[in-house]
């Protein structure tokens, strides 16, 4: 099978050549409708008021309309051909370590997040945004949710890296559900609106009654266009037609309601309905992506939801005036909906969420897939249910280039243990930290690593890396600092199970209150069953090592000075650092 790469450079071409062709057919089509629509005045002009000029017009006119209903397909395929194209020269540019045109999840930043923020998952160059394919509001809030909080399951962990594993090997359907999702992109509004219809409920007033008068008056009014057609009088069909619009005036509030609910929805309701069909028709072989597609077939979700579709589009026949008058004269055209899109939501409308869900699970699945595609070295990581373990061999951090990318070897094993990293400034410190709070977090939603091979045991994850003060809550920054530390204690206290990453501890206060403070916080560590990862510059922690042997140990980055140079390596090693470079940066940049 030909790499990612290929694949989407192939595609490109084929959706390129594809779209031109297109684009011409569309062109020409509209000098046909031309054609027909001037020949529609040549009939009546050269052969007079016969049944002749009539028959022949007539037939301009079915193929005028059949002209437009053919241009109207071509556009839509043209318009998705372009979303094709589009989509396969974006990834292209991901292959070449190109991503900030994706969607980044500003939204989902929070500063106070137990790790979100500390480890760079949302915002401009972030994990999030270096994965994010996603083509629905729901799909991109339920990728950013497996981060946010990601599975601590061994079972719901391993089905969905089947359920990725599947996926990335289905590039052409995965293209295609994108483009559908595509086509028209969502609100956060629209999306929340039509959430919110699960949880709305829907009243008519005597629906029965609104039933039997949907169906009398139209057709006493349709039987009252023969006397009038005959000539013998036209009364009857003035007052048909009066009826309607006197019951169309007892109704008109229920109809706005009604209206301001599912008027214009129709493109949205036509996305998911496609979408759903696409979930519903592929042959799916993973346990986890069968039992998302069966949620949504028994009714089937993308037929129930063409229904609404359909009726929604019905009504929106009201926003042209002269097609919404001659439909409610004669038909009640607007009542009928109303009662219509009642009952499709009395029946249907718990269901709703639930088939929304499926669909943003695919999508948010589909991101991980793509990623797992794009990275065939990265390794599905072993997921253990025992004692603790964090074994990885040659791990990276995924959003390095690979040329740039110095990988290491790490293995932790057991509770109550504490890793204390020294190193220089710029010696690999704080980026090792994101590499495993970075790698933890893609094991435990299902996707790959940026590793050889990886073995982990799922844990919560708390880091304080970046802890910020705070004017408005009139907090300075070692307060803030405090107040993180606290909160994974007292989660520590009431026995949760957390892997605690911490940089620098206690940067906010003086070298031995801050040396004091940090033995301290480590002699608790070990009390609980928590592994801890704390990164600092100050040597004397190292000591802590002879204190607990069995549990607290000592790795560092080195650095070397080579002819007046220092020389970074970013390779972790065993023992503390013994060169430190504050001094000789200062000196070599003429500071001192």
């Amino acid at each position: 099978m030909n790499n990612a790469r290929t694949f989407n450079q192939e595609q490109n071409k084929l959706f390129e050549k594809e779209l031109k062709n297109l684009t011409r057919k569309i062109r020409w089509l509209a000098w046909y409708r031309l054609a027909v629509f001037i020949a529609l005045f040549f009939p009546f002009s050269f052969l007079g008021l016969s049944w002749v000029a009539g028959v022949l017009t007539l037939g301009l006119l079915v193929l005028f309309f059949f002209l437009i209903k053919v241009n109207l397909r071509l556009d839509r395929q043209r318009k998705k051909c372009a979303v094709l194209k589009q989509l396969t020269e974006d990834e292209l540019l991901a292959h070449d370590h190109s991503f900030l045109h994706f969607k980044n999840g500003a939204e989902f930043l929070d500063t106070n997040h137990f790790f979100s923020y500390d480890l760079d998952l949302f915002g401009d160059g972030s994990l999030y945004q270096y994965l994010n394919r996603t083509s629905t509001i729901g799909g991109a809030k339920k990728l950013a949710s497996w981060f946010i909080k990601s599975s601590t399951n061994k079972e719901e962990i391993e089905s969905r890296q089947q359920a990725v594993r599947e996926l990335s090997e289905k590039r052409e359907w995965r293209l295609q559900f994108l483009a559908e999702g595509k086509l028209f992109e969502e609100t956060e509004a629209l999306s929340r609106e039509i959430t919110g219809w699960s949880e709305t409920e829907f009243n008519l007033r005597s629906p029965e009654i609104t039933k039997w008068i949907i169906r009398l008056i139209p057709a006493l009014t349709l039987l009252a266009i023969i006397p009038a057609v005959l000539g013998f009088s036209n009364t009857y069909l003035v007052l048909a037609i009066f009826a309607q619009w006197l019951m169309m005036y007892f109704y008109r509030k229920r109809i706005v309601y009604y209206f301001g609910f599912f008027g214009r929805k129709s493109r949205l309701l036509s996305k998911y309905m496609l979408l759903l069909e696409q979930v519903e028709q592929q042959d799916f072989q993973s346990a986890y992506l069968r039992n998302l597609q069966q949620a949504i077939k028994h009714p089937s979700a993308g037929h129930t939801f063409g229904q609404l579709k359909k009726r929604v589009e019905e009504f929106e026949y009201r926003q042209n005036l002269l097609v919404g008058s001659v439909l409610n004269s004669f038909l009640l055209w607007d009542i009928r909906c109303v009662f219509q899109l009642w009952r499709w939501h009395r029946e249907n409308h718990r269901s709703l969420v639930k088939w929304i869900d499926v669909v943003a699970e695919v999508d948010a699945l589909i991101s991980l897939a793509n990623y797992a595609d794009n990275h065939p070295d990265f390794v599905y990581p072993l997921i253990n249910n025992n004692d603790f373990i964090f074994d990885a061999k040659e791990l990276g951090h995924p959003l390095i280039r690979q040329e740039k990318r110095v990988c290491n070897d790490f293995g932790i094993e057991g509770w109550s243990k504490v890793m204390i990293v020294t190193g220089a400034n710029m010696a690999g410190k704080s980026t090792f930290l994101r590499t495993l709070g970075v790698n933890l977090l893609l094991a435990q939603s299902g996707a790959p690593v940026c590793a050889q091979n990886m073995t982990v045991t799922p844990i919560d994850l708390y880091t304080n890396m970046r802890t910020t003060d705070s004017l408005l809550k009139d907090e300075s920054y070692f307060f803030a600092e405090l107040k993180r530390i606290k909160g994974v204690l007292d989660r520590l206290q009431n026995g949760d199970r957390i892997f605690v990453i911490l940089d620098e501890m206690l940067k906010g206060t003086n070298s031995v209150d801050k040396l004091n403070g940090s033995k301290e916080l480590i002699r608790k560590l070990v009390q609980y069953q928590s592994v801890s990862l704390i990164a600092t510059h100050d040597l004397k922690l190292s000591e802590m090592q002879e204190e607990f042997p069995q549990q607290v140990f000592n790795k560092c980055f080195e650095i070397r000075i080579e002819n007046d140079e220092l020389v970074f390596d970013y390779k972790l090693s065993d023992g503390f650092t013994k060169t430190m470079n504050a001094t000789f940066l200062m000196k070599k940049m003429g500071i001192i």
